[in-house]
């Protein structure tokens, strides 16, 4: 799931698409097959949302300490 983040990913299909067409690599990042979105649904059903809304939180903190001062154009109370 965060390879989904990294890479802007919209759904489990375009997430298993996009790991399927890197599949000589995908030993590296430690999967041993094909990936599919019943595997990726799965995985992502059994993960705690809490920790997503954790990490958004850190994010959150560290951009209003890098642009404290400038106008943004978005509000980071209301983002999450």
């Amino acid at each position: 799931m965060a390879f989904a983040q990294l890479t802007c990913r919209e759904s489990l299909r375009d997430i298993a698409s996009c790991l399927n067409s890197m599949s000589t690599k995908l030993y590296h990042m430690g999967f041993r097959g094909n990936i599919s979105r019943s595997t990726l649904a799965d995985a992502n059903e059994g993960r705690d949302w809490r920790i997503y809304a954790q990490f958004a939180q850190v994010l959150i903190d560290s951009a209003r300490g890098l642009y404290r001062g400038e106008e943004f154009g978005v509000e980071l109370d209301e983002t999450v």
